[in-house]
């Protein structure tokens, strides 16, 4: 697990890779398909497409796998599994009543996935004028931005390909990628975290 975790390719942390063993936790797409790589696939036998490196970030490598690799159906119904999992809890959730709203700050995590962000659009010399590059996505961008919202991690990878056009030539876009995505799992958690504190605070003054 410690090797799949330092490999170079591997985007998932130890911990998320062991959390998903241990079933303390749902993992993520990203996590399943870290593991899935080297269980059932083998990038070795991974047939790299420059042209697709960057196309789907998270299920890319089942692609590239030889034709009649049987990695191919193991790793897809893995992935279709896991679709399911995730839709049945989002619809258990939908019937749970809705927590307190409650007003919270901006936590640390959240202003460091805004640097991270800054940092980005920076490196395309466009930071003023990002509509030239993000099209419909300026105003997500913009959210994100103001600390009104957090992407998903495939939005983070979407805003990546949206700009690699203007990015200077050397930039290492899967590490761009990758600080985006885990500063945006942070700052998530970090705003579970204040609510959680917001309510609990609430709950004893009340």
């Amino acid at each position: 697990m410690g090797w799949i975790a330092g490999h170079e390719q591997t985007t998932a942390s130890r911990a998320a890779l062991y959390a998903a063993l241990s079933g303390t936790r749902l993992p993520t797409a990203e996590t399943i398909s870290a593991l899935l790589r080297w269980w059932v696939g083998n990038p070795a036998d991974e047939v790299l497409d420059l042209e697709e490196t960057y196309v789907e970030s998270t299920w890319a490598w089942i692609e590239r796998l030889p034709r009649d690799h049987e990695g191919r159906r193991l790793a897809t119904g893995w992935r279709t599994r896991h679709l399911g999992i995730v839709r049945s809890i989002e619809q258990e959730r939908e019937y749970r009543p809705k927590a307190q709203r409650v007003t919270i700050t901006v936590p640390r995590e959240q202003e460091r996935f805004i640097a991270e962000l800054c940092k980005l659009l920076q490196l395309t010399g466009l930071e003023d004028e990002p509509w030239l590059m993000l099209g419909s996505y300026n105003s997500r961008v913009e959210r994100y931005l103001a600390g009104e919202a957090i992407p998903t991690d495939a939005t983070c990878w979407d805003l990546v390909e949206l700009l690699i056009d203007f990015l200077p030539q050397g930039v290492d876009l899967l590490d761009v990628t990758t600080r985006l995505t885990k500063s945006a799992e942070a700052a998530r958690a970090g705003r579970v975290r204040q609510r959680r504190i917001a309510r609990k605070r609430r709950t004893s003054s009340s």
